[in-house]
């Protein structure tokens, strides 16, 4: 190739300068965007760099600068973040420190398809930190998650599926199909874009969503139906009462039966019924959320929490 065609290559893409080291000899280019760095670094890293940049090159091959230009078929974006996480110590650390999803998912696609084990293992630790593998874990990811993407569950979804990480599946189905059905059909922004589920997941998002909504009602307000309860020291307010809160909370067309009720929401319930009803409320709430936890792999049409936990710590 002659050096105008090589100038008209470089005249319309963009250097990113954090990635452009004067002292490294290898271009890559992914989309629109180029890089320069060094070969010898991403062959110790990635297993398919090392077979791919030991094929000779071709002397009509792109140079720009006088290196050959590696062309990538990956989203400009995702490049970006997965040679940051290379060539950047400091750019992608391992949880407990914060992230970004387009992050994750940038470096955990192609770590996976350029085989760079660690980065892949991280990508995996950053995103099972939102992706909860039991329900106590689900209560605490607004503390422990690495990555906030409010939105963003579609995502999340779509990053999961598409890599066939089946033991992140539950956690990511449960949160897309708790969207309102718009939504589920229209899709929903998220970091700059606009992130719509192919029908297949669509279907399936819809479906399980109708068998919450069936949860929510049924079973986590199943301690507000109760005519009596053991110990009841008002029996002529208590069952009152909670028929009255029955009809409000059936009043709530959000559809999130693992919703955890705040100890200030449980203290105003206190105030309204007697100790033991109280108490009651809160077994059979709790254990009405496990009951649905522990059915989800049912629900999305997957193997076993056992098979997807030891699926989870295989990969972890």
């Amino acid at each position: 190739m002659d050096e105008a065609q090589d100038a008209s290559i470089a005249a319309n893409f963009t250097r990113v300068q954090d990635l452009w080291f004067a002292d490294h000899g290898l271009v890559l280019q992914a989309e629109d965007r180029l890089f320069r760095v060094s070969g010898g670094i991403l062959s110790a890293r990635s297993s398919v760099f090392r077979d791919m940049l030991a094929i000779p090159q071709s002397k009509s091959r792109a140079q720009i600068d006088g290196c050959p230009v590696v062309v990538l078929d990956d989203s400009g974006m995702d490049a970006e973040y997965f040679l940051r996480a290379i060539f950047d110590a400091s750019f992608f650390e391992r949880p407990p420190a914060s992230t970004t999803l387009p992050t994750v998912a940038g470096v955990l696609k192609l770590s996976t398809k350029y085989g760079v084990e660690f980065l892949r293992r991280r990508a995996l630790l950053h995103l099972s930190t939102a992706l909860a593998g039991s329900l106590d874990e689900w209560d605490e990811t607004r503390s422990t998650a690495t990555f906030h993407a409010p939105g963003c569950q579609f995502l999340c979804l779509l990053l999961v599926d598409s890599l066939a990480l089946t033991w992140a599946i539950p956690a990511a189905m449960y949160a897309a199909s708790c969207s309102p059905v718009l939504e589920i059909l229209d899709g929903v922004p998220c970091e700059e874009t606009h992130v719509r589920l192919p029908p297949v997941l669509q279907r399936a998002c819809l479906v399980a969503r109708a068998a919450l909504a069936v949860n929510q009602h049924h079973d986590i307000y199943r301690f507000l139906r109760a005519s009596a309860v053991d110990g009841c020291r008002a029996p002529d307010v208590c069952p009152r009462r909670r028929l009255a809160m029955l009809d409000i909370y059936s009043g709530i067309t959000q559809v999130n039966p693992l919703i955890l009720l705040t100890s200030s929401l449980w203290a105003d319930t206190a105030g309204l019924l007697c100790e033991a009803c109280c108490s009651r409320a809160e077994a059979e709430h709790r254990e009405a959320r496990q009951a649905i936890w522990d059915s989800l792999p049912v629900l999305f049409d997957l193997p076993s929490w056992e098979q997807l936990h030891a699926a989870r710590t295989a990969d972890l």
